[in-house]
């Protein structure tokens, strides 16, 4: 081939570099796709914490300035917050399990919707145990910059959970 056929196959008449922007692209979306399933698997470390009652798992994975949103009433910012919350949550509900049912990624956030499931042994929320389950839904976003998750948007179905246990009974 050609210095001009060779040429052609790196522009078009305009001028455009479609190959090697086609080359580029490739490069660049195997890029992305690592740091995709990176962040995807990472995320797990997260709920393995809590089903496994391991606040060392938290460490591995929340940045230092760790934000969560929202935050629980008097709960300490960053990492250590985190492990109160794991720590009130297992002790309440000894049998906890967060069972992971969707990981979704867009950019630098995952999104994770779960399943929260235990018996209620002591009191949570300033509400007795009456040794009933719960199960409920939970959706977290969880945002990452260098490997570790530096804020958490988390919705949970609370109201659901509190009535199966029992709260508004008369």
């Amino acid at each position: 081939m050609n210095a001009a056929g060779l040429r052609g196959l790196f522009t078009d008449r305009s001028g455009r570099g479609w190959l090697m922007t086609l080359l580029v692209l490739s490069l660049s979306s195997s890029a992305v796709a690592d740091d995709r399933s990176t962040s995807m698997k990472d995320v797990t470390q997260w709920y393995e914490a809590f089903d496994k009652h391991d606040p060392s798992l938290l460490d591995r994975i929340l940045d230092e300035n760790w934000v969560d949103i929202p935050a629980a009433p008097g709960q300490p910012p960053g990492p250590e917050g985190a492990k109160r919350i794991l720590e009130e949550v297992t002790t309440s509900f000894p049998d906890l399990r967060v069972t992971i049912r969707e990981i979704l990624q867009d950019g630098s956030k995952v999104i994770v919707r779960s399943e929260i499931s235990g018996t209620h042994r002591a009191a949570f929320m300033g509400f007795p145990a009456k040794n009933r389950k719960l199960s409920i839904q939970a959706i977290d976003i969880h945002e990452f910059k260098d490997g570790k998750i530096v804020r958490t948007w988390h919705s949970e179905d609370w109201l659901s959970g509190l009535r199966q246990l029992g709260v508004f009974d008369r």
